[in-house]
């Protein structure tokens, strides 16, 4: 309110306020992102398994292994011994199992034209300079489907199974209330045959004793 009041009060005497300054412009700056898909990771400049050996890139292993797909092939090391699957999850090779126990097949790759199961061999001991060579078979490609969690059909899917199953739990207990029902007009009606035993012999015994 004071302001007010003076800033009137030298508007009458003829004092004109000073200028505001006039606000800062913003201006909006451009980003720019880098474009990154140019640039060298860093497993690139460190190099890998064939640019400095196994020991470099820590793989510890006497006996080389490749798992060859198609025209993909993955290198690693193993231990002589050390269960082939093991060696497929630290290459990186995507291999598919089912029973888990070398019975069903599944799992089933090829070595020295021999087929084998992954999850029930062991890597042999290898003479120095020989490889352990893996063949997978193209087939054997991870589904993108199992890895989806949820998707319109699997939500449509679950709904209709829930339907089935209330429809299914009314179904039921509809007949397992007649059954009820059932077995309370059975149940009195054996207790009606039973009071009309008892009852007659009751009559019996009375009308021996009369003639008693």
């Amino acid at each position: 309110m004071a302001g007010t009041f003076a800033a009137v009060l030298a508007l009458a005497c003829g004092f004109a306020p000073p200028p505001r300054a006039a606000p800062a412009r913003w201006n909006a700056r451009t980003v720019t992102m880098k474009d990154w898909s140019k640039r060298e990771t860093l497993a690139d400049k460190a190099g890998g398994l064939m640019d400095k050996g196994a020991e470099a890139v820590g793989l510890i292993g006497t006996v080389p292994v490749e798992f060859v797909q198609g025209n993909n092939t993955l290198k690693t090391m193993a231990m002589a011994n050390q269960p082939l699957s093991e060696v497929a999850a630290q290459a990186g090779q995507f291999i598919k199992y089912k029973c888990g126990k070398g019975e069903c097949g599944t799992c089933e790759v090829r070595v020295d034209g021999q087929w084998i199961r992954t999850c029930s061999t062991r890597v042999p001991g290898l003479s120095k300079g020989e490889v352990y060579r893996v063949h997978v078979r193209g087939t054997m490609v991870q589904s993108k489907k199992s890895s989806r969690f949820f998707s319109i059909r699997s939500f449509f899917a679950g709904f209709k199974n829930n339907v089935l199953g209330m429809v299914g739990f009314v179904r039921e207990g509809r007949k397992s209330g007649g059954r009820f029902n059932e077995r309370l007009s059975e149940e009195a009606r054996i207790a009606q045959i039973v009071a009309d035993k008892k009852a007659a012999k009751a009559r019996e015994l009375e009308g021996a004793k009369a003639e008693r």
